[in-house]
């Protein structure tokens, strides 16, 4: 009976041990779902308490007031109270160094607004995209970085329309010169491209107002006689040419202008280089196609009378005066027919690359032809049949780095005005001097630009 009863009692606890066993597994199972449960909550939860609080509403730019100032605007709604704020923009262009601008932002509320002046620092021209966010911190801490906005600026007096071509987008809203002037546009680049073998490198825009007046009223600080400005880094070009002269004055300008920013695209340099104003001009001119009657009696006039000026005198900017002026730009187009027919398009263009090095005129012409510029003015000479002019020891040159630079940013190279507009100009008041640069003759008297274009037609 003991042996039975042990063995019951063994059959018994063996049995309880198994009970107790099954209830300790179901034990650890259901702790196991309930970690596993708690674990998938806090990592859902943990990101979406992480989000911050701040919500935007809108975010936008105002142009209303362009080319003197735009706003930028940016409602939110922010549970807890906006400590700091922060804008940044940055402007398409092309630069050797970061553009873009981060400034602070003054609180109030909700609504948070900054205006750009841009009379205190010049306006990008129409054409210009310009992107943007916005950067706030709250006081609990949270931070919020808006998605990237952009805006293109517009002239919005008048009502565009558009013709393009490969990398060109020419835009006008008077008279039906756009696709004649975009034929003008595309034959400067094709003689560019294949009898200089220099390219078009980036996408160019061409706004064509009706007149000059108009132009000027898009830009601020340009001279009241200017009849078109080049944007080199932003790749616009605004141009005021009267239907009337679309078939006469147009033609020639527009790749005139075309050419200069082509040949600055190809040429761009962040170490100083620059290129002198016999080939900037020459080149140009070149672009527009065979010589004008202009341009062959200004040369058979130098080639009797033996009138030509020194090659070097016409390194920097050329004579105010229409006749002097008239000459100047004849002899640099017929300066540089002789490169290109005596030595072929790839010297020129190693020379513009050379110069863009930073290398002076007469070091980057001994690296490429073998003589500086006397010594090109001479065999140019002979190439006329000309006799050998005495040139005098060439001085020795100043050091750029010697002699500070101070370039307003933002103002563009400004270009005289067509005759028909030069007798109508509206002068600008309280302004200052654009920049000088290529096409620019001077600041002279409207009669002296009026007399020099009337006997021209051309830049």
């Amino acid at each position: 009976m003991r042996l039975k009863r042990e063995a019951t009692n063994f059959t018994h606890v063996t049995s309880f041990s198994a009970v107790g066993f099954r209830s300790i597994q179901r034990f650890f199972k259901s702790s196991v779902f309930l970690v596993m449960g708690l674990f998938v909550i806090t990592a859902v939860a943990r990101p979406l308490s992480a989000q911050p609080p701040i919500t935007v509403q809108s975010d936008t730019l105002d142009d209303s007031g362009y080319p003197r100032r735009v706003t930028f605007r940016l409602d939110v709604d922010a549970p807890a109270e906006i400590t700091q704020a922060t804008l940044h923009y940055d402007v398409s262009k092309v630069s050797c160094l970061d553009g873009g601008a981060t400034v602070p932002v003054t609180i109030e509320g909700d609504n948070l607004q900054w205006t750009w002046e841009m009379v205190r620092s010049g306006n990008p021209p129409p054409g210009t995209a310009v992107t943007w966010s916005w950067t706030l911190t709250d006081a609990d801490g949270h931070t919020l970085t808006t998605p990237p906005q952009t805006h293109t600026f517009t002239d919005i007096r008048y009502n565009w329309r558009t013709v393009e071509a490969d990398n060109l987008k020419l835009h006008w809203y008077e008279g039906n010169v756009g696709p004649t002037l975009l034929n003008a546009a595309v034959d400067g680049l094709e003689r560019l491209e294949n009898e200089m073998g220099i390219e078009l490198q980036a996408e160019v825009n061409l706004f064509i107002y009706g007149d000059t007046a108009d132009m000027r009223d898009a830009v601020l600080y340009i001279q009241d006689w200017a009849g078109g400005v080049a944007f080199s880094e932003y790749n616009v070009i605004l141009m005021g040419i009267p239907p009337s002269l679309a078939n006469t004055w147009g033609q020639d300008v527009v790749p005139h202008e075309l050419a200069h920013l082509v040949v600055a695209q190809y040429g761009r340099s962040c170490v100083g280089g620059s290129r002198p104003n016999w080939l900037e001009e020459g080149l140009a001119v070149y672009a527009e196609g065979d010589p004008s009657p202009e341009i062959r009696a200004d040369i058979e006039r130098g080639l009797a009378n033996n009138s030509f000026e020194p090659l070097r005198s016409l390194n920097g900017a050329f004579s105010a005066h229409g006749t002097e002026a008239g000459i100047a730009y004849s002899q640099s187009y017929s300066t540089v027919a002789y490169l290109l027919e005596t030595y072929g398009r790839e010297p020129l263009q190693q020379l513009i690359l050379t110069l863009a090095e930073g290398k002076s005129t007469d070091a980057a012409l001994e690296e490429v032809y073998g003589f500086n510029v006397d010594g090109l003015e001479l065999a140019w000479r002979a190439h006329l049949g000309l006799p050998a002019r005495d040139i005098p020891p060439t001085p020795t040159p100043i050091n750029p780095a010697a002699i500070p630079t101070i370039v307003p940013e933002g103002l563009p190279a400004s270009l005289p005005t067509p005759p028909s507009a030069a007798a109508t100009a509206v002068p600008l008041t309280n302004t200052p001097a654009a920049n000088p640069g290529i096409c620019n003759v001077g600041l002279i008297p409207l009669l002296l630009v009026g007399l020099f274009f009337a006997r021209r037609r051309r830049i």
